[in-house]
């Protein structure tokens, strides 16, 4: 009876000891490996406005050849599923380089057949600039993380460093161009909204995505915003074609960006 009871915990001890080898040799494979996949682009899957976890995730394709991208995309799925149930997801970069002297709010601009414009704020930006008001936390956090997402390619191009280096950011059209699905869905979902609320408005020639920075006040400034925003556009939705286009910040026009793979 002792010899069974020793024989059983030799055995326990013996896989408890394999079960924490292969723990350690996968955490050493998966470090690098989680850090290598956001440098190999992948396709968005998933529903069109869901968050993206990792924003430093290069997206679209790398190669033609099919298998090998759905292989990559699939490595990719299961390791953000182990960052996620492990607590190990880092999705930011901490304290570097540094917050911006700006806030960034996403709009959307609509654009009539007639001349019209108007523009859709965002909820989250406060219309008394000088005295914004406390907002609740915890509450409309999807639409946040929604809006969140559509600033982070912008959110350090200040006005005055995309006016003197502008050769800096002539990616963007390639980040509309990767999310142009969710930034489709961004419009759409804002369009239907203000038709909701306007039945009888027509519908819009264009619907626009643009970006506004309200300077944030420097410490030895009064502790307000007094500064007008600074609006750029970013993205542009002609929803009788289905067609966008992006902001090419270079040439100060909008050029068209061809449907993802």
């Amino acid at each position: 009876m002792t010899h069974s009871v020793l024989h059983t915990t030799a055995v326990g001890r013996r896989w408890a000891a394999v079960g924490v080898g292969v723990f350690a040799t996968w955490q050493l494979l998966y470090l690098p490996a989680a850090n290598i996949i956001d440098l190999i682009p992948r396709r968005l899957h998933g529903p069109p406005l869901e968050p993206i976890g990792d924003t430093y995730q290069k997206t679209g394709t790398f190669t033609s050849f099919e298998p090998l991208q759905r292989s990559a995309e699939i490595a990719g799925a299961i390791l953000d599923f182990w960052s996620e149930i492990s607590g190990q997801e880092q999705g930011w970069s901490l304290f570097a380089p540094g917050p911006p002297p700006h806030s960034v709010f996403p709009a959307v601009e609509l654009r009539f057949a007639d001349g019209r414009c108007e523009t859709l704020l965002s909820p989250f930006e406060p219309l008394d600039k000088r005295h914004p008001p406390v907002r609740v936390p915890l509450l409309y956090t999807h639409v946040f993380n929604i809006e969140a997402q559509l600033t982070y390619p912008v959110w350090y191009a200040a006005p005055e460093l995309v006016a003197e280096h502008p050769e800096w950011f002539s990616d963007w059209p390639d980040f509309v161009r990767a999310w142009q699905k969710p930034i489709r869905a961004y419009l759409a979902w804002r369009l239907e909204h203000y038709r909701a609320a306007h039945p009888d408005s027509e519908w819009p020639t264009e619907v626009i995505l643009k970006h506004r920075y309200v300077r944030s006040p420097r410490p030895d400034e009064p502790p307000q915003w007094a500064d007008p925003p600074h609006e750029r556009p970013f993205a542009k939705w002609r929803p009788a074609e289905d067609a966008m286009e992006a902001f090419d910040v270079t040439t100060q026009c909008f050029v068209p960006v061809e449907a993802s793979r």
